[in-house]
C-alpha cells in the first residue's frame, strides 16, 4: 500500500511538472506572439479623421546608389511599397499624395556620412521636373536610433536622403528574443520591422522637407530618434506642413511658419528646436529660400540680396586665383539657396583663411542656414564675429 502511494505520488509530481512546463511554455510563446504583432506593420493613418482625398500631389525621383541597391531585395518593390504606405499616412493627415516620377540609380559610393551624400545629391540631380529628390544609400555598419543618421533633409527645400532600413544582427537579436516562433514567423517580424522603419525615417524626412519640427513625444514621427511606436505626426508637425502645402510661395511660408513658431504657447518640441527654427526661418527670409512653391513641382529659385552678393564677390577677389574661384563657386550655389552643396565647396577654405572677412561671413551664413544646434553655430561663427567686431579685414 505504501509502494502504491509512493508511486501514486510520483506519478502525481511528474504530471504537475509536466502541466506546469506546458502551461510556461504556452505563456511564452503567446507573449513573444504578442510582442512580435505589437511590433510589426507600418506607422498607421490615424490623423484626427482628416478627409483622405488628394488635394496635394508631389512627384518624387529616388536615386538608390550601388549600396542601397545591393542590401535590398526588390529594391523597386519596396520603394513602390514605400511611397504607398507614406501616402497612407500624408493624405488622410494633410490631403498630400506622393507619387513616383522615376527610380534612377545613382553612382554615388562615399555614404558613410550623410552631409556630403545630401550635398552629391543636389549636385548631380538638378530636380527641376519633380518636387522631391530622394537618395538612397547603404545602411550604417552598426545599430542606430538617431533618425539625423538614418535620414537627413533639407528644411524647406527638396532633397533628402536616408539609409536602407535593415539593422547589424537584427535577425540574430529577433532569433534571441522570440526563440518561440516559426521561422516564417520570425522572418516577417524581421520584414515587418525593415517596413516600419523605412517608413518612419521617410516620412520623418518629408517632415522637415515641409517645415515640421522635432517634438518629444515617443508616437511622433518628428521625434529624433527612431522608435517602433511611431504612429502619427502631432498637430504641430500638422500645422507647419499643411503651411508649407497651402501658401503661395515659399516666402509666404517662411513668413507664416515662423510667426507661429515665434507664438507657439507650450508647444511639443524637443528642447532649442524653436530657437534653432526661428535662427533659420529668419535667415531664409534675409537671404532667399530655394525650392518649388508648395503648389508646383517646378523650382523657383531664390536669391541672395545684391548687398550680400556684391560683399561675397569683393571677398573672393581677394584669394588666390584657385580658391577665389572655389568661394565665388560657393557663394553662387547660396545663392540659388543650396547650402548644402555652398558648404561642401566652401569648406576647405574656413581653415585656411581664419582672417579673411568675406570666408568667415560665409562659414556663419552657412551655419545659419544649415539649421545647427546652438553650440555648432556659435563655433562656426566665432571667427566672424571676433573679425567683425575689430573691424579686421583682409585676405588671410
Amino acid at each position: 500500500m505504501a509502494s502504491a502511494l509512493a508511486l501514486l505520488g510520483l506519478a502525481s509530481a511528474v504530471a504537475a511538472c509536466f502541466a506546469g512546463y506546458n502551461s510556461a511554455w504556452g505563456q511564452s510563446k503567446a507573449a513573444q506572439k504578442r510582442l512580435a504583432a505589437d511590433t510589426t506593420g507600418h506607422v498607421t493613418a490615424d490623423n484626427g479623421g482628416a478627409p483622405a482625398t488628394a488635394r496635394h500631389t508631389k512627384r518624387v525621383r529616388f536615386r538608390p546608389d550601388g549600396h542601397y541597391l545591393a542590401e535590398t531585395v526588390n529594391p523597386e518593390e519596396r520603394i513602390e511599397q514605400l511611397v504607398a504606405d507614406a501616402n497612407d499616412v500624408l493624405r488622410p493627415a494633410l490631403g498630400l499624395q506622393l507619387e513616383v516620377d522615376a527610380i534612377r540609380p545613382w553612382a554615388f559610393d562615399d555614404d558613410a556620412k550623410l552631409d556630403p551624400a545630401l550635398a552629391a545629391l543636389r549636385v548631380d540631380d538638378p530636380g527641376s521636373d519633380v518636387a522631391i529628390v530622394v537618395g538612397l544609400v547603404g545602411a550604417l555598419p552598426g545599430p542606430t536610433d538617431s533618425l539625423h543618421q538614418l535620414g537627413l533633409a533639407e528644411v524647406l527645400g527638396k532633397y533628402l536622403v536616408m539609409r536602407a532600413p535593415g539593422r547589424l544582427a537584427e535577425r540574430d537579436d529577433i532569433d534571441r528574443t522570440f526563440y518561440e516562433l516559426s521561422d516564417e514567423e520570425k522572418a516577417r517580424l524581421a520584414l515587418g520591422r525593415r517596413r516600419h522603419r523605412a517608413e518612419a525615417i521617410f516620412l520623418h524626412e518629408i517632415g522637415h522637407i515641409l517645415g515640421a519640427l522635432h517634438e518629444d513625444d515617443r508616437e511622433s514621427l518628428m521625434r529624433p530618434a527612431y522608435d517602433e511606436k511611431m504612429t502619427r505626426f502631432g498637430d504641430d508637425a500638422l500645422l507647419l506642413m499643411g503651411m508649407a502645402l497651402s501658401e503661395p510661395d515659399r516666402d509666404a511660408v517662411v513668413k507664416a511658419q515662423l510667426d507661429y513658431i515665434r507664438s507657439a504657447k507650450a508647444p511639443p518640441w524637443a528642447p532649442g528646436e524653436r530657437e534653432q527654427a526661428v535662427r533659420f526661418l529668419e535667415a531664409r527670409a534675409a537671404y532667399g529660400t530655394p525650392g518649388a512653391s508648395p503648389s508646383q513641382n517646378v523650382p523657383t529659385g531664390g536669391t541672395t540680396p545684391a548687398s550680400t552678393a556684391a560683399g561675397l564677390t569683393s571677398a573672393a577677389a581677394d584669394l588666390p586665383p584657385a580658391d577665389g574661384a572655389l568661394f565665388a563657386q560657393a557663394s553662387s550655389q547660396l545663392a540659388a539657396g543650396a547650402a548644402a552643396s555652398a558648404y561642401a565647396l566652401a569648406r576647405p577654405l574656413f581653415d585656411r583663411y581664419p582672417r579673411s572677412v568675406g570666408v568667415q561671413d560665409l562659414r556663419c551664413q552657412l551655419a545659419t542656414l544649415r539649421y545647427l544646434d546652438k553650440d555648432a553655430l556659435q563655433r562656426e561663427c566665432a571667427l566672424y564675429v571676433q573679425l567683425a567686431d575689430a573691424g579686421t579685414a583682409g585676405a588671410r
